[in-house]
């Protein structure tokens, strides 16, 4: 069992939070999996919650969720960061609230969130503070190593003094981005330093990967890996694996995609899942080619469907 705030939850596991692919159909297909500990939300504008932007919500869909959601947030003012919060607290059904402070996109560093929060500790503090004042909901917040050097410590200090309920640290460098390997060097000291959990994020791609981290952190959050296997959860949980099930898997995705999303949008949802899926180490990147050339849904569809039989 593994605690955030008053929260309980049943594996140390997270599916993390990934910009258009942690979207309601791809946490409803994990929460229907099971054995994940929670599930995060793509990132989500705090401005555009508070302001009830059509598009935002349409970004929070719910669904009857067995396993509990956290919904990210992004932004760099305290007040639509609690007004958003608050929003969260009283009209949705998420448990908890993570605040993004290491995305490395320029635009939204510009504004002065996600990663671009990593350089300025004061307003780091005022946005945390924001939030845990505005509601009681589980608060997590999370980080990157830092922006052009590590200074990650720092923050975790700053982020555990506001009263966060624990600390994703993704363990790369903003100037990393997502290509450069995860550094966890710092993963030991900075546990040493939290008296609040901390959630490692990083190249976690297995089964194994997930419990070499566990020796360090106190749970793991798992993003890339997670879309290249929806059953990675399972698999650490100690469940076994089950003939067809990616056939299964993929025929449920494609329902959840016609169902979530309008039909000029099926095409490209599809060929964004099927970039990272492995189809259980099966099916290499040539294999996948036709799906990427086919120009109609149907046939999308279909060599989807051939693809998790193979």
């Amino acid at each position: 069992m593994f605690k955030i705030g008053p929260l309980s939850l049943a594996q140390p596991t997270a599916l993390a939070p990934m910009a258009a692919l942690t979207d309601p159909v791809f946490r409803r297909l994990v929460d229907e999996i099971g054995d994940a500990g929670w599930l995060v939300s793509e990132m989500i504008s705090a401005e555009g919650l508070r302001r009830r932007n059509r598009r935002t919500l349409a970004m929070l869909q719910e669904f009857p969720a067995r396993i509990p959601q956290f919904l990210q947030l992004f932004g760099s003012e305290p007040d639509a960061l609690s007004d958003a919060a608050r929003i969260t607290a009283d009209e949705t059904s998420f448990s908890g609230i993570d605040i993004n402070m290491g995305c490395p996109v320029p635009k939204v560093m510009r504004g002065g969130a996600g990663a671009g929060l990593l350089g300025d500790l004061r307003r780091m503090a005022r946005l945390v503070r924001a939030v845990r004042n505005a509601c009681r909901l589980p608060l997590t917040v999370k980080v990157r190593l830092g922006i052009a050097r590590i200074n990650v410590l720092d923050s975790a200090r700053v982020i555990e003094s506001e009263g966060a309920d624990a600390l994703a640290v993704h363990f790369r460098l903003k100037t990393d981005g997502y290509v450069k390997s995860s550094d966890w060097s710092t993963a030991e000291e900075i546990k040493t330093r939290l008296h609040i959990p901390l959630i490692g994020n990083g190249d976690i791609d297995s089964m194994e990967q997930a419990f070499h981290r566990l020796e360090t952190v106190d749970a793991v959050m798992i993003g890339r890996g997670a879309i290249a296997d929806p059953f990675v959860f399972s698999k650490i949980a100690g469940k076994p694996t089950k003939a067809g099930q990616w056939s299964r898997l993929a025929a449920r995705l494609c329902e959840l995609v016609e169902e979530y999303y309008p039909e000029h949008n099926w095409i490209s949802r599809i060929k964004g899942f099927t970039r990272y899926m492995t189809f259980n180490g099966r099916v290499s990147r040539s294999r996948k080619k036709p799906l990427f050339l086919a120009a109609t849904y149907p046939e999308v569809k279909n060599r989807f469907l051939e693809l998790a039989a193979e």
